[in-house]
């Protein structure tokens, strides 16, 4: 053994970055003059052998190794406010492929992060970083080769951040051999394992994400486990490092950062999603935690005591590697635990703490557990009944952040008591609110986060705070809003233009800027500003006007009310558009009495009439949902809350085995109903629920609170036959699309030979009495379809879903085919859809290239929980499409009827035949509230809806 081995001096890191990693580097200095060092022997009378042999460079090596994690322990990482932009650089930027010219953005109305700002401003930003934002044309000249776009007044915000997503785990199209989002094997208590382990960079969502808006999203595992694992941040940025290579790293918003210097995030879950998956009770689930949580307060206890010990030797002067050797001797190198590594380091309070929990119980319990262990989270994730509890909220974690949907719901138990105003009542209770996406697929699209904002003000929630949910507020509760989430010198130049204001139905980036680098590289991005304005689309939007429940039962109880300040008639009525200057509708005794010109309903004083000013009425036809849950599943994971599904029969040829009808099987009322009323829907068309080629024959229901199946539920027994080609068909009855296509055939062959006494539902759909609406998505797949409908002429053969329709639109006109579209703002997140329009801002929507070749074209929603915005989806659609607002509404009323041959394409009368709906405020804007509904014949089905939100 050397002398230099006896004397080892360790090497302490210091951060790069700033950030303290604990004290400063010590200076390790041990006199080791070898006449020292006997005389020093000689004095204390120690045995140099037993000293020598004890004090191994192994030895030495344990206790230092051991001591530097004990300062790494110690250190506090210092996570800048938001505000401090005393940054001058990206540490994302390179020279290579980062920014290389300076732009300034010119004449842009600003929301910053906080506020939108009164007066138009220049933003000025090179190397990734913003520099600069002042009033127009007071800042110094832009240099010469900067690139200069002026935005006429054009709204401008910080790039959108979303603090919960699983895309990179679950990459488009998704698979299962690149689905890593949850890892089951391993119990269900997995904080060792981490997301960045399951990247897949080359995942297409990344620039789909963000052409949304969406530069930085919080990329956490999957919720099957009480603890999922830890979490990363990344910007949208794809092939973003100097080599333009497919590398995770260059993806993390931290990249450039030491990373012993990032910040930690782990993701924990209650409720239904680990007790379905590891069929525990809650009880058990807490119990697990509570033992794995102690386990590693034990280990960190034992590590702070070893600590305390290792720092008093490591000040003593005299014989310390003496005291080195007893105190291994006595304590053993420092504790650790491999597996349970993170869950000391969240004791410690290390990690960013970001939970899955849905309901007031849930979030009780949980914050009582992770309490006492002394763990406060940053975030409730989803939450979706936090509403109901926010001062329980406040009292046990004051900064917490309730990352929520705005109206994604329905979809489980603890997701039914989801409200549409709650981001509105948590914020009135000073919770901090953000959106999010989940981004699992087309269901919660990350794409569309800007939406979530735009909903949640159209129920209440004031627009900066609305803004504020998807960039500051995430960005704060992440501990990033030194970076990302303001639009603030010193800044990420993560920045988006839009063509409207933000929260207006249907906003659309124009450019989107991440670390200063474009996006969609657009040239024409001034020309594109120069007509804003139009339409009033640059205004914020209102809210929808609400009344309380007293004012609702005075105005609804009155025998004779007459609605004024109806400023639109978008129904086909010739009568009415020659009235609409003054045009009132008159209510008695929950019948319509009148709906014209005032002169012409009014005559003289009318006594005992209660008249009800609208600010800016709209009338429209009632709005026909298709295709959802509606009376045959109230919740979608739960069988026992419908009707049930049928599965394979080994006869499908046989339709009295095969076919089932949902008329037998329809529930009435319930929260969809309720979200479908606020939403102007007066009509449903509902499908059984089935597995395999054969769903049944669709019913049509009445969403009225007062119908029952005995009185005016159900309008139409037997609307269409539905089947279903693609992945989502194959059984036993129909192992393989092949299959489908050749039984659907031979069905409809069958069909054709039936004589008028078997005139079953298979024959009516061969001869086009009984429309066949075929549920599929691929190109190829409806390309077959195009082909039946060659070969069987007379079948009135419907498309529905239609994801790629779009790229068959020509033959689908020449065919005669209509699509009932639920993908004009659909996601590519099967394989069977992966060649769908991404839609704009990357191309057109599908909904444009359907109407321009001739297709005839309605629009539904799958799924209950976004009912209450279908004249939204219309509108998202006419805006893409430049339809007027009554073409716009058509796409989801009358088309559907004139689809599905329930009402002839002209209605040549001067009187309106059909439901009809008032509301205060436009519905296409999401600025409506439904008023009075009446359905054909006059009476009045609904006043003031304001139930099941």
């Amino acid at each position: 053994m050397t002398v230099k081995e006896e004397t080892f001096i360790p090497l302490y890191r210091t951060s790069s970055s700033g950030r303290p990693r604990g004290r400063a580097t010590r200076q390790w200095q041990l006199p080791i003059c070898a006449g020292i060092c006997a005389a020093a022997i000689l004095l204390v009378g120690a045995n140099p052998r037993e000293l020598l042999l004890s004090t191994s460079a192994t030895t030495h090596h344990d206790f230092y190794d051991g001591l530097q994690q004990c300062y790494d322990a110690e250190r506090q990482l210092h996570v800048p406010d938001a505000g401090d932009s005393s940054r001058q650089n990206n540490p994302r930027w390179n020279p290579v492929s980062g920014q290389a010219t300076p732009v300034v953005i010119q004449n842009a109305t600003l929301f910053d992060g906080e506020s939108t700002l009164s007066d138009a401003v220049d933003i000025f930003f090179e190397a990734g970083v913003i520099i600069s934002v002042v009033p127009t044309g007071s800042g110094d000249a832009p240099p010469a080769n900067a690139n200069i776009i002026d935005v006429h007044g054009k709204h401008v915000t910080p790039g959108l951040v979303d603090m919960h997503s699983h895309h990179l785990l679950m990459p488009f199209p998704q698979v299962a051999a690149t689905s890593d989002v949850n890892e089951k094997s391993l119990g269900p208590i997995t904080p060792f394992v981490r997301a960045i382990d399951g990247f897949t960079p080359s995942d297409p969502a990344i620039r789909i994400i963000a052409s949304g808006g969406v530069t930085s999203s919080l990329v956490l595992p999957g919720s099957a486990n009480i603890v999922g694992g830890e979490a990363y941040p990344i910007k949208n940025l794809p092939f973003s490092g100097e080599h333009g290579e497919l590398i995770i790293e260059e993806l993390l918003l931290e990249h450039g950062i030491p990373e012993q210097d990032r910040q930690r995030y782990l993701k924990m879950a209650c409720g239904e999603n680990p007790k379905r998956n590891y069929q525990h009770t809650r009880m058990g689930l807490a119990w697990l935690l509570r033992e794995k949580l102690a386990e590693a307060r034990e280990i960190e206890q034992r590590q702070a005591a070893w600590c305390r010990g290792a720092l008093e030797i490591e000040h003593t002067r005299f014989d310390r590697a003496r005291h080195i050797s007893h105190f291994l001797e006595q304590q053993g190198r420092r504790p650790d635990s491999f597996e349970l590594a993170t869950f000391v380091a969240l004791i410690r309070g290390e990690l960013n703490v970001n939970v899955h929990c849905y309901t007031p119980e849930d979030l009780e319990r949980m914050l009582a557990v992770l309490h006492e262990f002394g763990i406060h989270p940053r975030a409730f994730h989803h939450a979706l009944e936090a509403w109901q509890v926010p001062e329980l909220l406040k009292s046990l974690e004051p900064n917490v952040t309730v990352a929520t949907f705005a109206d994604n719901a329905l979809f489980k138990a603890e997701a039914y008591e989801a409200n549409l105003r709650a981001g509105k009542i948590l914020n009135e209770h000073g919770v901090r609110v953000a959106f999010k996406s989940d981004h699992t697929g087309e269901e919660n699209y990350a794409k569309y986060l800007l939406d979530q904002a735009s909903i949640a003000h159209s129920f209440g929630l004031p627009a900066d705070k609305a803004l504020q949910s998807v960039t500051s507020v995430p960005a704060q509760s992440i501990q990033q809003s030194h970076r990302i989430g303001y639009l603030r010198p010193g800044y990420d130049a993560d920045i988006v233009i839009w063509d409207s204001h933000p929260l207006q139905v249907g906003a659309t980036a124009v450019e989107v800027f991440i670390d200063g680098r474009p996006l969609l590289q657009k040239g024409d991005i001034a020309d594109e500003s120069s007509s804003s304005g139009v339409d009033g689309l640059q205004r914020v939007p209102e809210t929808r006007p609400t009344i309380d429940l007293d004012q609702r039962t005075n105005v609804c109880s009155k025998s004779r009310l007459v609605f004024t300040g109806i400023q639109k008639a978008l129904i086909d009525s010739s009568s009415l558009d020659q009235a609409t200057d003054d045009l009132v509708l008159v209510v008695e005794d929950n019948t319509l009495a009148c709906l014209g010109a005032k002169q012409t309903c009014l005559r003289g004083e009318d006594e005992g009439v209660t008249e009800v000013a609208l600010n800016n009425g709209y009338l429209t036809p009632g709005l026909i949902a298709f295709g959802n849950n509606l009376g045959i599943q109230a919740i979608s994971s739960e069988e026992s809350t419908g009707d049930g599904s049928s599965g394979p029969t080994g006869d499908i040829l046989n339709e009295a085995k095969s076919v089932h009808f949902a008329k037998y099987g329809a529930h009435l009322h319930g929260v969809a109903f309720g979200r479908a009323r606020i939403g102007g829907v007066t009509r449903a068309i509902t499908p059984p629920h089935g597995s395999g080629l054969v769903r049944g024959v669709s019913v049509g229901l009445r969403t009225g609170p007062n119908v029952t199946i005995l009185d005016g539920g159900i309008w139409k027994d037997d609307v269409a036959l539905h089947f279903v080609i693609g992945q989502g068909a194959k059984d036993g009855d129909t192992p393989t699309v092949a299959s489908e296509i050749q039984t659907l055939r031979q069905i409809l062959q069958e069909g054709s030979k039936s004589d008028a006494e078997q005139h079953g539902v298979y024959a009516q759909a061969a001869d086009g009495s009984l429309p066949l609406v075929v549920e599929t998505y691929n190109e190829d797949d409806i390309a077959q379809l195009v082909l039946v409908k060659r070969d069987f002429p007379a079948t009135n053969l419907i498309i529905y879903g239609g994801h790629s329709a779009a790229l068959v639109a020509k033959p689908l006109a020449e065919a005669g085919i209509p699509v009932i579209l639920t993908g004009n703002l659909g996601a590519p997140d099967k394989w069977e859809k992966k060649n769908a329009l991404p839609g704009p801002p990357l191309s057109d929507s599908s909904a444009k290239v359907l109407i321009e070749a001739g297709v005839q074209l309605g629009l539904a929603l799958q799924g209950d929980s976004r009912l209450h915005g279908l004249a939204r989806e219309a509108r998202w659609a006419a805006k893409q499409a430049g339809l007027s607002d009554k073409e716009a509404l058509a796409l989801v009323s009358s088309n559907i009827e004139q689809i599905l041959g329930l009402k002839s394409a002209v209605n040549v009368s001067q009187a309106y035949a059909g439901d009809f709906v008032l509301w205060d405020g436009n519905p296409l804007r999401g600025e409506g509230s439904v008023v009075v509904a009446v359905r054909e014949g006059g009476g009045v089905m609904d006043c003031w809806p304001d139930s099941g939100i």
